[in-house]
């Protein structure tokens, strides 16, 4: 019994020891974390009751068109990221504001109600070695760099690679806008393909385009000798170089068609040569002796031609060529063969490759007190009016000093298009500070707003109107030209630029 009783004891004994060291034990203590935002972000921990002691890191993260501005409440700080240790109940609130448009200081003048902001302009700074997509604000997207300069044209494909003209080392023919290699680049700059075209007896130059068949067409000087030139009248002392396009398919690296400027000449000097005829009558040849004038200080060297722009317009499978000494453009048809390009006949018009259709300067035709619409002119763009199709370009107006983008209501081009008359002007834009001699281009927006590119300059963007809604100065830089990608085109969206 006593054994008993004495258990009894001892366990009442170990029971009150372990209740009263429950008492000491120490209470768990929770306090409340309340966190608030602004619209303008978002945080990573969320409010609750948490065990005092509990160390927190939380973050503060800003959406598209907001900025952090700081913590409020119990604790203030400027830093997107607290550290802290619960020890008392906190709320703290995370301020955001919504950015405005910050602009860098080369965009002198937005209006970002009537500016197109579909897409980017893609910038290509002349003859350097360099290009890139700029937003209206002044920013560079995406940039690239070249280990070699470029011969003036460059443009995105569709599949998001380059394609241009770049600079062949120790050119024989050395114009300005020679080239000589014609290459497909990747995203990085890395080279995928290149077609060396320069020699003695010839040189790429300006501009090239790919056709829709994946074909690239490029712009070629080719030489005449002096003794062909002067048997046409030419008062040259030197070989002459001429303008040709050629058609080069990339995957046999071989040229599938070309056609020679030289081969549709009309001359009044020589009767006993087969070019020989009225320049007058024989509007869709080249009047070969407008050359002898004084036009420009490369005549005299031979560059008697100076194209230094195309278009291609797939449609109606024909190109638009800007022939800058000559003050016109010339359009052609591409649906001939190479044997029928040297002829006038054949091809979809029956014309062969003789000029469809002319514009720009009507003293080609042999009366040097006709008159003229463009004085030097750059980059011609066929635009698409509703059906019809109009051709737009930059008018560098070199007398005049003060440059004009100007567009033209074009015939409907076939074999019966009368040359002669000059198109109807639908749009033009000049200012007093829009001038420059050389290079230079305009091009159409998906809005209907008009980019041009002053050469010396930068960039001007206006509407239909002729408002002016964007302005960018390149700051002494140099630009060929830009063109505009639209950011659902499969030239930005194949470049992955997020």
């Amino acid at each position: 019994m006593r054994n008993y009783l004495s258990q009894i004891l001892s366990l009442f004994a170990a029971m009150i020891v372990i209740a009263c060291n429950n008492d000491n034990a120490p209470e768990e203590i929770y306090h409340t974390l309340r966190i608030t935002s602004d619209q303008g972000g978002t945080v990573d921990v969320a409010s609750g009751k948490y065990l005092e002691g509990t160390s927190l890191t939380i973050t503060a993260y800003a959406l598209e068109g907001f900025e952090f501005s700081g913590w409020s409440g119990d604790l203030n700080s400027e830093t997107t990221t607290l550290a802290i240790s619960i020890d008392q109940a906190l709320e703290i609130h995370a301020n955001f504001n919504e950015v405005e448009n910050s602009l860098n200081e080369n965009v002198l003048e937005l209006d970002e109600e009537l500016v197109d902001t579909s897409g980017y302009i893609f910038a290509i700074e002349s003859g350097q070695n360099t290009c890139y997509l700029l937003d209206h604000s002044g920013n560079k997207i995406y940039n690239w760099e070249f280990d070699a300069n470029l011969g003036q044209d460059i443009e995105i494909t569709p599949d998001g690679n380059l394609l241009g003209l770049f600079q062949v080392e120790s050119p024989q023919i050395g114009f300005g806008g020679q080239s000589g290699l014609v290459r497909m680049l990747d995203k990085e700059g890395t080279l995928i393909w290149e077609y060396v075209l320069a020699s003695e007896n010839e040189i790429a130059h300006h501009d090239l385009t790919q056709l829709p068949n994946g074909n690239i067409l490029v712009l070629v000087w080719e030489r005449i000798s002096n003794e062909e030139a002067t048997a046409v009248g030419l008062n040259n002392t030197t070989d002459i170089f001429t303008e040709k396009i050629v058609e080069i398919d990339p995957i046999t690296d071989s040229i599938v068609w070309e056609w020679r400027s030289w081969e549709h000449i009309v001359q009044n000097y020589n009767e006993n040569l087969a070019s020989y005829g009225d320049p007058d009558t024989l509007k869709n040849k080249i009047n070969i002796l407008y050359a002898n004038n004084s036009v420009h200080q490369f005549v005299e060297d031979g560059d008697i031609m100076h194209a230094n722009g195309l278009d291609y317009l797939p449609e109606k499978d024909i190109i638009a060529l800007s022939i800058n000494f000559f003050s016109e453009v010339w359009i052609i048809d591409h649906s001939t063969t190479t044997e029928e390009a040297k002829t006038g006949s054949g091809g979809q018009f029956g014309r062969g490759g003789d000029l469809l259709y002319r514009f720009g300067n009507q003293r080609v035709f042999g009366n040097m007190n006709a008159t003229n619409i463009f004085d030097f002119n750059h980059h011609p763009t066929f635009v698409k009016n509703q059906g019809s199709t109009s051709l737009l370009i930059y008018n560098n107006n070199q007398m005049a000093q003060r440059s004009s983008a100007m567009e033209f209501s074009l015939p409907e081009i076939n074999g019966l298009t009368l040359i002669g008359s000059d198109p109807n002007l639908i749009f033009e834009f000049t200012d007093d500070a829009l001038y420059h001699p050389r290079i230079s281009g305009a091009y159409r927006l998906p809005n209907g707003n008009t980019l041009i590119c002053e050469g010396d300059f930068g960039y001007w963007e206006v509407t239909p109107q002729v408002k002016v809604v964007w302005k960018y100065q390149g700051e002494g830089t140099s630009f060929w030209r830009g063109i505009f990608y639209s950011k659902q085109s499969p030239q930005i969206t194949n470049l992955e630029l997020d």
